[in-house]
């Protein structure tokens, strides 16, 4: 079957993990600050160890119950961290401000991108987005697409925090197909890592592409040397070439 569907992965795909350090430690003065209004003082050093803690009850959920936190729940783990109890009210307020920090230091479109997203939507295919959330829901990583002038190319969204689950389950990528009316065998994955993007894109019955590009993924700590992708690919110019390889492969069968 041709292929009428290119879904991408956010995160070490369409964008790097750059400002990466300035939203850490914005996320760190938000959560001192109402520390303090707790009556609490922190230090820096005991405020990174809450930090590191909070992104290790993240991967241990991502990875062992295929969802994502939702940014309260993650608020809520490092407060207990800290040995403070928030109410309602200040999770919110707390997860509110985190949730739109990146709006403020946003990373950074891989090399390539903008143009070849463009290529893909004149050659008639629709483009969606499949992909993890952490800290910040897609809405505001929608917002961040638009900031950097990608928005309009892209027909349909799956966010783990809309969805309920996160990659490899089945619904992260079903849930973007029937926006667009196109079956698993129309479409091809392109996302960074063998364990959610390829391996939950292939078991559906997708074409999947892995993306090597980004050498700063911080999330995914196993190396695959041998992929079950269709195709690995170093670089957005890379990416027509193999879209189309796969749409008349698709085409002839």
């Amino acid at each position: 079957m041709a292929i009428q569907v290119v879904t991408i992965d956010f995160w070490n795909t369409l964008f790097t993990t750059a400002n990466g350090e300035r939203r850490e430690q914005h996320r760190l003065a938000v959560i001192r600050s109402h520390a303090e209004r707790l009556g609490a003082r922190v230090s820096d050093d005991i405020l990174r160890a809450a930090q590191a803690a909070t992104w290790q009850e993240f991967k241990r959920i991502w990875k062992r119950e295929h969802r994502t936190p939702t940014t309260e729940e993650l608020v809520r783990f490092f407060f207990r961290t800290l040995k403070l109890e928030p109410d309602a009210t200040a999770v919110e307020e707390v997860a509110h401000e985190l949730a739109y920090g990146i709006l403020e230091h946003p990373p950074a479109l891989l090399p390539g991108v903008a143009p070849v997203l463009e290529h893909l939507v004149r050659q008639g295919f629709q483009l969606a987005v499949i992909s993890d959330t952490a800290f910040s829901p897609g809405t505001v990583l929608r917002k961040v697409m638009e900031q950097a002038g990608i928005a309009e190319f892209f027909a349909a969204y799956s966010f783990s925090d809309q969805t309920g689950v996160s990659k490899p389950h089945p619904e992260a990528y079903l849930y973007a197909l029937r926006q667009l009316n196109a079956s698993p065998q129309a479409a091809v994955h392109i996302g960074d890592i063998e364990r959610t993007d390829v391996a939950g894109a292939k078991a559906l019955g997708m074409y999947a592409v892995l993306f090597r590009g980004d050498h700063n993924a911080v999330l995914e700590e196993e190396y695959v040397e041998r992929s079950q992708a269709d195709h690995v690919v170093f670089h957005w110019d890379e990416v027509p070439p193999v879209v189309e390889r796969i749409h008349k492969q698709g085409s002839q069968r």
